[in-house]
């Protein structure tokens, strides 16, 4: 009976120690992400990135700093955002972790409407095999920068069947940018955004709405995405457009 006590104590104490690992915090993580909890997620990236650094592995601290900057750019926390993305040691991430570093970096600048310093990174990064995340906000920066050539050429390398959404909310950013009548658009990533339940594109795009035709009921609902996604800034300057 003590032997097999024992047996069940060790098994429950190398579970906790393998959950104590990077990975496993990072993967926690993500699946608060993926269900909106962005407070959660924060947390879990913070202990991450403590144990990535105990383990000495460069490329999963640079991953886990590159999250946590994603979540404070959504914060519209952008000077919290910028020194997360200066520690990375870009040198040692391997081609998927670099063209997430890409991303991420050139989503913070679009989000700020930093268009010049987003397609900068566009032009002096080029990966075969391209995420559709990467390419629309490739797609974006060129937008804003009135190359709509370039602009076009990004969002056709997206694959619409494997991303949907994706590809519909990068269309209407484009044309948006472009001068042309989004409202159709955005209507229609609004939709997928909801159905494939990506919440902050969900908020970001209904506050676009309420700014395009004035309709404060985008706004409050805007501001309810973000309230229950825990993000305080862009909250306050939903709400603030409701009333």
């Amino acid at each position: 009976m003590v032997k097999r006590v024992y047996v069940i104590f060790c098994i429950f104490m190398l579970a906790v120690g393998v959950f104590a690992e990077s990975g496993d915090y990072a993967y926690q993580a993500k699946k608060y992400f993926s269900q909106g909890r962005y407070g959660n997620a924060y947390d879990q990236y913070e202990r991450a990135l403590g144990e990535a650094r105990k383990e000495a592995d460069l490329v999963s601290e640079g991953r886990i700093l590159i999250s946590m900057a994603m979540l404070a750019a959504h914060a519209m926390e952008y000077e919290a955002a910028k020194k997360l993305l200066d520690f990375v040691r870009t040198d040692v991430l391997d081609e998927k972790s670099k063209e997430y570093f890409c991303k991420t970096y050139m989503e913070f600048y679009n989000l700020q409407g930093k268009y010049k310093e987003a397609l900068e990174i566009a032009n002096r990064y080029s990966f075969k095999k391209a995420s559709a995340a990467f390419l629309g906000e490739a797609a974006i920066a060129a937008a804003g920068n009135k190359k709509n050539g370039e602009a076009d050429a990004y969002l056709k390398k997206i694959n619409k069947k494997n991303s949907p959404g994706q590809f519909a909310f990068y269309e209407a950013r484009v044309a948006d940018l472009n001068g042309g009548k989004p409202k159709e658009l955005y209507e229609n990533a609004l939709r997928l955004s909801s159905e494939k339940k990506q919440y902050f594109i969900s908020g970001v795009i209904l506050l676009r709405l309420a700014e395009l035709t004035g309709n404060k009921d985008y706004a409050t609902r805007s501001a309810s995405v973000f309230s229950e996604l825990g993000l305080a800034k862009p909250f306050q300057k939903a709400e603030e457009m409701a009333k």
